[in-house]
């Protein structure tokens, strides 16, 4: 009978994916006719023999379009497709099964195949792809029978012999290898009594120093898992297959902690269904676990300890800079007070002088109304007119009241760039205008840098608002361009010969952020330090002049507050840009950059 193309392949692809499901039919066969109580346990035996079969049959597909028959003169044994066949019965009789046995399981074997082909919807002819499976299994089980009775008996007794001699070593290397692992090991049948435990189970938890006393003890089912009785209970009457507890048990050695696993037997037969409980001393570890804790605690209050020191160091400094705005401030307050009030006094004067005035004239106009304008009226106002300059008045007047305005307007503007500058008294984020910012602190801070530096400002009009802390960002930039006034005044050096630098400030919008560059015509970052500027205490500034926490605080309110980053690019005799860039939308990840490299400025 023909086997056609498309059924060969839709038999093949059915086996080749259907390992598991092969697998599952012939236990439920074996595990209804207590073929199990003489399988092994483990999923991987049976595997293997599925896929022996499974191959065996895939080979008679590719050695012929035709089901195979059963020829009275054929070499069974010779066959490729059922050597494997003619392997399995060398194996299990060497185990001391039978002949009758070993066929009648591997009639189940043949009956699993069959089940799953019968659920198969897509053979063109089902009944010659069944004949195949049946053929095929005839084909095996006369190589069985043929390889069986080729053996004389003489031959089967060694045979047996030699396998149990090699059984009865792996079991002692197994129950060897049990008996050595350090850690303690029982093993309990399904009512949770124990079968066997380790020499470090014995020694630890009952009381035994005998490798192998519970193992050769006639009596096996006797005994309870110290203090395991309610968990094994527990994981029978709620169907669970693994257990995790710590437990602490006074030991020879003193008073233990145990984790214990406890799991069911991997055993797919379900001969062994009991349980396997490891015990892992963790006394050290929990010791260790402790002392860390002690340790984490007081590095905590260590980190707390410091974090305040710096915040006091940074406020320090920040006030001490607010000193120096406020004694710059104050100096560019005084200037327009002084003429102001100046000017207030020679107005308050020449009011004073344009009274008597005017009160000279309204005698003259009344003494006229009257025609009794006397001689010595026109003297007296002629003499006040010769003394109080009327025309220098008038003509200083509009001046001294224009520059008290212009003064009026100068300490406002600073008033308010200090309004500005200081920012609400607040922590929050809040959306904010760089552009005035920067303005604003460049004019609390024109004491600082108007002797050593012309200021440029390309400020991009269209620039956005951005979420940000405006005390804090305000204070960055004053750091900024308090550092490049130094490095500005390191560059010109000492003396009238000493001119100025230029301090040039740009804003742009790039990508998703608000690009902010501070670029000066110091003296450059010497490249020994470039990599040390924004670590908190360190300065190149003489002593009592800095606590190095200007460039820190900068890093801290740029990348850690605001999650933005910062590039620096330098060169020696050249100066300094500082790329600041702060994000369009305010970020609440956790920031995990840190400033940029430093870079040559090539």
């Amino acid at each position: 009978m023909r086997i056609e193309r498309h059924d060969k392949d839709v038999l093949r692809e059915t086996l080749l994916s259907s390992e598991d499901q092969l697998i599952e039919l012939i236990l439920k066969y074996a595990e209804r006719q207590h073929y199990t109580k003489y399988t092994s346990t483990l999923k991987e035996a049976w595997r293997r023999s599925i896929d022996g079969l499974t191959q065996s049959i895939i080979a008679t597909l590719e050695a012929s379009d035709l089901v195979p028959e059963l020829g009275p003169d054929e070499d069974f044994s010779s066959d490729s497709s059922t050597k494997f066949g003619v392997i399995e019965a060398q194996r299990h009789r060497a185990r001391g099964v039978n002949l009758s046995m070993f066929l009648g399981l591997m009639k189940y074997y043949r009956q699993a195949y069959l089940d799953l082909i019968a659920e198969v919807r897509g053979f063109q002819q089902p009944a010659t792809i069944k004949l195949l499976i049946n053929r095929v299994y005839d084909r095996i089980e006369l190589a069985y029978c043929s390889e069986w009775s080729g053996t004389d008996s003489e031959d089967q007794i060694k045979e047996l012999s030699d396998s149990n001699l090699h059984l009865t070593n792996e079991k002692n290397k197994y129950l060897t290898l049990f008996e050595s692992l350090s850690s303690p090991v029982i093993l309990c049948d399904v009512n949770g009594k124990v079968d066997n435990y380790n020499n470090a189970a014995g020694r630890l938890l009952l009381g035994t120093t005998t490798p192998g006393s519970r193992y050769y003890s006639e009596r096996r089912s006797d005994l309870d898992p110290p203090a395991l009785q309610q968990e094994l209970a527990r994981m029978v009457d709620e169907g669970n297959q693994q257990m995790d507890l710590d437990k602490v048990y006074q030991t020879p050695d003193g008073e233990k902690t145990y984790h214990i696993q406890i799991e069911q037997m991997l055993d797919v037969s379900h001969k062994f269904s009991g349980y396997t409980i490891l015990f892992n001393d963790i006394t050290e570890r929990l010791q260790w676990s402790k002392q860390l804790e002690e340790i984490n605690r007081k590095q905590t209050l260590l980190i707390d300890d410091l974090n305040q020191t710096r915040q006091q160091l940074v406020q320090s400094e920040k006030m001490a800079a607010v000193g120096q705005l406020s004694a710059g401030i104050a100096h560019e307050i005084n200037t327009p007070i002084q003429y102001i009030g100046d000017n207030t006094h020679f107005l308050q004067e020449a009011c004073v002088d344009l009274q008597s005035l005017s009160e000279g004239y309204k005698i003259l106009l009344a003494a006229a109304k009257q025609g009794q304008v006397e001689s010595g009226l026109l003297t007296n106002l002629e003499g006040q007119l010769a003394a109080m300059e009327p025309d220098y008045l008038f003509e200083e007047i509009p001046g001294a009241i224009n520059q008290s305005l212009e003064g009026v307007d100068k300490i406002a503007t600073i008033v308010s760039a200090m309004k500005v500058f200081a920012g609400p008294e607040t922590y929050e984020k809040v959306e904010t205008d760089i552009n005035l910012a920067i303005t604003s602190t460049l004019n609390v801070s024109t004491n600082v840098w108007k002797y050593h530096a012309e200021i440029v400002t390309e400020l991009d009009p269209q620039l956005p608002t951005i979420s940000c802390i405006p005390q804090e960002l305000n204070q960055a930039l004053l750091n900024i361009i308090v550092n490049a006034v130094d490095a500005i005044a390191a560059a010109a050096g000492e003396g009238e010969q000493a001119g100025k630098g230029r301090i040039t400030i740009r804003t742009a919008v790039e990508d998703d952020s608000v690009l902010i560059k501070v670029s000066d015509s110091g003296t450059g970052i010497p490249e020994e330090i470039r990599s040390k500027i924004f670590d908190p205490f360190f300065t190149t500034r003489a002593l009592g002049k800095g606590i190095g926490q200007g460039l820190n605080v900068v890093y801290h309110t740029i990348v850690v507050q605001h999650r933005g980053s910062i590039d620096v690019q330098t060169k020696v005799g050249e100066g300094t840009t500082f790329s600041i860039r702060l994000p369009r939308e305010p970020r609440d990840d956790v920031a995990n950059v840190r400033a940029q490299p430093v870079e040559q400025i090539s």
